[in-house]
């Protein structure tokens, strides 16, 4: 008997880890707040005068089937993969990422892991946009919220952030039906965008680089497309509600 009570324990205990691993993928969820720069402000004022502008064309597209998407459009960008190497790294790994491609080269996971404070909590979003302004040779990132009313003013940033070839960075909460490629909740997880396909506005999908390898399956990890609404879904269901474009 005391040894069937032993082996259960260990099985339990052993249970333990991949359980909390579950949980999320490095996205720190303590509630803080992005702190801007006068640039950063001025940059947001410029950026959602432009957004609003394609959103109306995206809009008119949609609604009397005449304008520059009427004939929708499919582009994507090359960024590579980089493996988070820690079950708490999405944060380290998309900035890697997205400066690797931004810049042609990149420092290692841990480099940034020091860099942005990331700890077995994971990362906090709001820092990221400061990191990757701290490297890139030119552009300037800013940290955006979204409210449920303004998806197409989303879609517009996502579709602009490939035009532009400025990859955007979100965090999502994640579930199987939003996205597909994953088996299990994800509570909170960082990645970028790398492409988008809005030949059917009404069917558009964007394209994640992903860094985690959920299942060690390989069904999430590297570029992975899925519908546009259902990143819209998962990124609007975590508590901030955020991107960095």
């Amino acid at each position: 008997m005391m040894k069937k009570v032993c082996a259960l324990l260990m099985v339990f205990s052993l249970a333990l880890p991949q359980l909390a691993f579950g949980a999320g993928t490095g996205d720190n969820p303590t509630p803080t707040l992005d702190v801007p720069t006068k640039e950063q402000i001025l940059e947001k004022q410029r950026s959602k005068k432009v957004e609003e502008e394609y959103s109306s064309k995206i809009k008119a597209s949609m609604s009397n089937d005449i304008g520059p998407l009427a004939n929708g459009e499919m582009r994507t960008i090359s960024v590579s993969h980089f493996k988070q190497e820690t079950g708490y790294w999405c944060g380290p790994a998309t900035v890697k990422q997205v400066l690797h491609f931004l810049n042609g080269s990149s420092k290692t996971q841990s480099d940034y892991a020091k860099e942005l404070g990331t700890t077995t909590a994971g990362t906090d979003f709001s820092l990221i946009d400061d990191i990757l302004n701290k490297h890139i040779k030119t552009g300037l990132y800013t940290y955006q919220t979204y409210a449920a009313d303004r998806f197409i003013a989303w879609q517009s940033r996502m579709i602009l952030s490939v035009d532009f070839e400025k990859p955007a960075v979100l965090d999502l909460k994640i579930t199987p039906k939003e996205l597909p490629n994953y088996t299990r909740n994800i509570s909170g997880h960082i990645l970028n965008v790398s492409g988008y396909d809005a030949r059917d506005m009404s069917k558009a999908k964007i394209r994640l680089t992903d860094p985690f390898d959920e299942g060690g399956r390989g069904q999430t990890i590297g570029n992975k497309w899925y519908d546009m609404s259902g990143v819209w879904k998962a990124n609007q269901a975590h508590f901030r509600k955020a991107a960095i474009v």
